[in-house]
């Protein structure tokens, strides 16, 4: 979100590096947050993206500014310098956002960067980057605290106070010799407790931990669930290997809230990235093929019951609302379900409950507005036929509506079930669906009640 701060911001480093007023951005940038550079960045020009991180106080703030940046900025900026300057700032940042934003770039680019990194520090990099960028081992953070069982209260508290490097220690996980996960203590119960007591008496041993190939959304629900500030992260013999903090989960639930609502309206990522007319075309006509075969197949039904149209003109009055409550109903009753099963709040058997549920809710609500409709046809065509258009445009509304909610509840289990993102089975898929079905339902309903 733009606020005033930084809409003022913004306009100041535009109008001062147009002067090439270079000292006075640099006293500009030297008391800003990086988080609000990085958002300032997003509206200027490569040209003066470029200039505002050349003059950026130092490399650590370099450092933090690259970590906020939308990864298609990033990639602009790490491409036009030179590849040791660039090794020296990434390194600085944590290494779950190394892994991030270095998993964007070119593969050589890549790896002429971790070339160019201390052995240290490209090794604990690589471990990261061998794992799938969407799952827990690759957005957990190697820099942890965690200490012996047998550590006493007063002991933990003078490690921690030595330790460098440590990203936000807000548990002190508990180990064994081998580094198996044993148990966790919270910062507030390590000063509470006396200081000769040992760890392993304070611990809690049922630790909420996730293993490596955990996906990230699995992650998110389960911080979310238990209302975690970070999670440990093991490998398949418990060994604790690295932990996901709270800031990369409100990340990875941004993400995948993002990504689900392009996902329903046949878009990507790339529609907020500088990318051309001609890509963003490539990537969203396709997924619109469907509403066009929909379109042709709904003409083509139109077509086949024209003698019907010709016999009562006031039947194709009708065929626009037919479709849209149709259509609403299906792509709410949809919405409904992805976001539920996104969420883990639509799972297991639940997804059928919630299957019958919308079934009753489209039900009434074609009850509902089928009602209405009828009596409107009834009002607007008041004659001798006026009883059966009537009953045939509510009835149709109702069947409509009903197999609307019945198509836009089933369609998203079933792409879960096919392990498919269900975010894929709303927008054209549903309402193209809803569409054929309203029409050819609404000329059989016709056939039958008006003797056409």
């Amino acid at each position: 979100m733009m606020t005033t701060h930084l809409q003022v911001l913004l306009e100041s480093l535009r109008k001062l590096l147009r002067r090439n007023a270079h000292q006075r951005v640099q006293h500009i940038l030297s008391k800003t947050r990086s988080e609000d550079i990085a958002q300032v960045m997003r509206y200027l020009d490569e040209h003066q993206r470029q200039q505002l991180f050349d003059l950026l106080p130092n490399d650590d703030v370099r450092a933090d500014t690259l970590a906020e940046l939308d990864s298609h900025i990033f990639v602009q900026i790490v491409e036009e310098r030179p590849v040791d300057q660039m090794a020296t700032v990434i390194a600085l940042m944590s290494v779950d956002d190394q892994a991030n934003l270095l998993s964007e770039l070119p593969d050589e680019l890549r790896g002429q960067i971790i070339e160019g990194m201390t052995p240290d520090d490209a090794q604990e990099l690589e471990e990261i980057l061998h794992y799938e960028r969407d799952t827990a081992g690759g957005i957990m953070s190697t820099d942890f605290f965690a200490l012996p069982e047998d550590t006493s209260c007063a002991e933990a508290i003078k490690a921690l106070q030595a330790a460098e490097d440590v990203e936000m220690a807000f548990y002190i996980y508990v180990v064994s010799r081998d580094m198996n996960l044993c148990g966790v203590v919270s910062l507030r119960e390590l000063v509470i407790n006396p200081p000769e007591r040992l760890l392993s008496e304070i611990q809690i041993s049922e630790v909420i931990s996730v293993r490596l190939n955990y996906d990230q959304e699995e992650v998110a629900q389960l911080a979310a669930r238990y209302n975690l500030l970070a999670l440990p992260v093991v490998d398949e013999h418990n060994k604790l290997v690295g932990i996901i903090t709270i800031d990369d989960v409100i990340d990875v639930i941004r993400e995948e809230a993002t990504e689900d609502i392009l996902k329903m309206a046949g878009a990507d990522e790339s529609a907020f990235e500088d990318t051309s007319v001609v890509s963003n075309f490539t990537t969203r006509a396709p997924w619109l093929f469907a509403t066009w075969l929909g379109g042709l197949a709904a003409s083509v039904l139109i077509g086949a019951f024209e003698h019907h149209l010709t016999k009562n003109v006031a039947l194709a009055a009708f065929i626009p609302i037919v479709l849209g409550m149709g259509g609403n109903v299906g792509t709410q009753t949809a919405t409904i379900m992805v976001r539920g099963l996104a969420t883990g709040r639509v799972e297991y058997g639940l997804g059928v409950q919630y299957l019958f549920r919308e079934l009753g809710v489209g039900a009434l609500l074609g009850l509902f507005y089928g009602l209405l409709l009828a009596i409107y046809a009834v009002v607007r065509y008041y004659s001798q036929e006026a009883l059966p258009l009537g009953f045939t445009v509510g009835v149709s509304i109702w069947v409509s509506m009903l197999t609307a909610a019945a198509v836009g509840a089933s369609t998203p289990l079933m792409f879960h079930r096919l392990k498919i993102d269900p975010a894929v089975a709303t927008g054209p898929l549903v309402t193209t669906s809803v569409d054929v079905l309203g029409i050819l339902a609404y000329f059989l309903v016709a056939q039958h009640f008006m003797e056409l």
